[in-house]
């Protein structure tokens, strides 16, 4: 497993964003400081992700070594959340890009095109569903991971519409085995 400085230096994350994002997810606690807001993905992301990335090595689900990774955009406005979710995807074997709110990732999207995308419900300038809804208009064929902690308005409302627009949903906290196989069920 890589350090905190090899993950922030290859991923162009602050050595503290890192270590945040690691510290979440093995304490399991994940508060954007809305009420009743989510926990995220487990309470020991060592061993899991070893064992789960092994499995994905193994079984050759993550990428073909003979053709380019699957792209995969990542939209979510927790950087420290980010960060990690991309080391968790790069070592399945995915290309992993990222923006931050869903303006930014229609942006990315219509610039570099991906196989994928993984997008939390609830962020700031363009909300998930909005961004859903742009991006399914604009290419029907891609596929949708949509996410969320929760919060005090409407995500089973939220949850609803993203899968009616072909989203497959994931909830706050999830396993990482969880999302890997989302991921790969999607894209075979």
């Amino acid at each position: 497993m890589a350090s905190i400085e090899e993950m922030a230096s290859t991923y162009n994350c602050a050595a503290s964003q890192v270590r945040a994002g690691v510290d979440v997810l093995e304490k399991g606690a994940f508060d954007r400081g809305l009420p009743e807001k989510g926990k995220i993905i487990s309470n020991s992301i060592q061993p899991e992700m070893q064992d789960v990335l092994q499995r994905e090595n193994d079984s050759g689900i993550a990428g073909e070594p003979d053709r380019s990774p699957p792209a995969i955009l990542l939209i979510d406005d927790e950087e420290s959340f980010r960060c990690v979710l991309k080391q968790v995807l790069v070592n399945a074997g995915f290309e992993v890009f990222e923006a931050s709110n869903g303006a930014e990732g229609i942006r990315h999207f219509y610039e570099h095109p991906a196989d994928m995308i993984i997008t939390d419900i609830i962020m700031p300038e363009k909300e998930g569903i909005e961004t859903i809804i742009e991006l399914k208009s604009k290419c029907p064929e891609v596929k949708l991971i949509a996410m969320s902690g929760g919060g005090w308005y409407g995500t089973d409302i939220d949850f609803d519409m993203a899968k009616k627009l072909g989203a497959k949903t994931l909830d706050k906290p999830f396993a990482l085995q969880e999302l890997l196989d989302a991921v790969n069920e999607l894209l075979n």
